[in-house]
């Protein structure tokens, strides 16, 4: 691991770029933060708001002397993306295709480009791993796919350096700014408004959580060219939705309900997925993830 390694962190405020930003200066790394937001929510970072479909942000940019450039800005949101389908295009493919565009040229003085996706490419199963079928069931699923091949093609045509992290459900919080991603964040805002989780179903359904801090150890990891270009699932530990909503409901004394799907819900859900991390383990050694069970304090 370069613990001297000057990384840029795109989508520096959301939720796992400002535990990238934290984890990274806690190594003794230099990070350079970039949002469209006036102003960064991690202290001691040189952060910098730019929108990432500004041409004339791209044209000052400079990449050269970065060890890495993380990637995790543009839009999420499943029932979202198809409200503002022109705008997630936009946005999340060209702002990333002008990074790229950016780079051209470079060479070996390119910088590592790191670029977190998400469990929604996949169709779903158990044992899913890099070659399992994919299928994007929202138009940001699509978004994401589209950004991965855009990588493998500049990789082919112009040996850019790579890693894509396919993450299930990160879980865990360090930042001030509340927990706000993902299941366990819908989970905990029904707590903190005193309201019962609700679980879709009869909450059966079973998915890989994977430590924020894990996440972070990884994404660490991966900044070494040592580790070949492609794409990785990220691993962790099973959990049903019953079951996650059982530990937090022991820790707050709230309680759950089940309530039955939404239609709009049950066409995109892709059921049960448990990420087979067998690819990642044999490049960067095994990670002993960190249980949800006996994390649940901290969230």
């Amino acid at each position: 691991m370069a613990t001297q390694a000057k990384l840029a962190i795109f989508g520096a405020n959301g939720y796992i770029g400002r535990h990238l930003s934290r984890h990274f200066l806690g190594l003794g790394m230099s990070v350079d933060a970039f949002d469209v937001q006036p102003e960064s929510k991690v202290a001691s970072v040189h952060y910098e708001a730019c929108d990432i479909c500004d041409v004339a942000f791209w044209e000052r940019f400079q990449p050269q002397g970065y060890t890495a450039i993380f990637f995790l800005a543009g839009l999420s949101g499943v029932e979202r993306s198809f409200r503002e389908a022109e705008t997630f295009l936009k946005v999340n493919i060209g702002g990333f295709a002008a990074l790229l565009r950016r780079m051209e040229g470079l060479g070996e003085a390119a910088p590592r480009i790191v670029f977190p996706s998400s469990r929604l490419v996949y169709d779903g199963g158990s044992a899913v791993d890099e070659s399992s079928l994919r299928r994007s069931r929202s138009v940001y699923a699509a978004t994401k796919v589209a950004c991965e091949e855009l990588l493998s093609a500049y990789h082919d045509r112009f040996g850019q350096s790579y890693v894509v992290l396919r993450i299930c459900v990160p879980f865990g919080d360090i930042s001030d700014s509340g927990y706000s991603y993902g299941t366990i964040g819908f989970f905990m805002s029904n707590v903190r408004e005193g309201k019962p989780i609700t679980v879709y179903g009869d909450g059966s359904c079973r998915k890989t959580y994977t430590s924020i801090d894990d996440v972070c150890d990884i994404a660490a990891r991966c900044i070494d060219a040592s580790v070949p270009s492609g794409v990785y699932n990220v691993g962790g530990h099973e959990y049903t939705l019953k079951e996650v909503a059982e530990m937090i409901c022991a820790r707050t004394g709230a309680t759950w309900v089940s309530v039955p799907f939404p239609e709009s819900a049950r066409r995109v859900e892709m059921g049960n997925i448990a990420m087979d991390s067998a690819k990642l383990d044999a490049v960067i050694g095994k990670t002993e993830y960190r249980k949800l069970s006996d994390s649940i304090d901290a969230i």
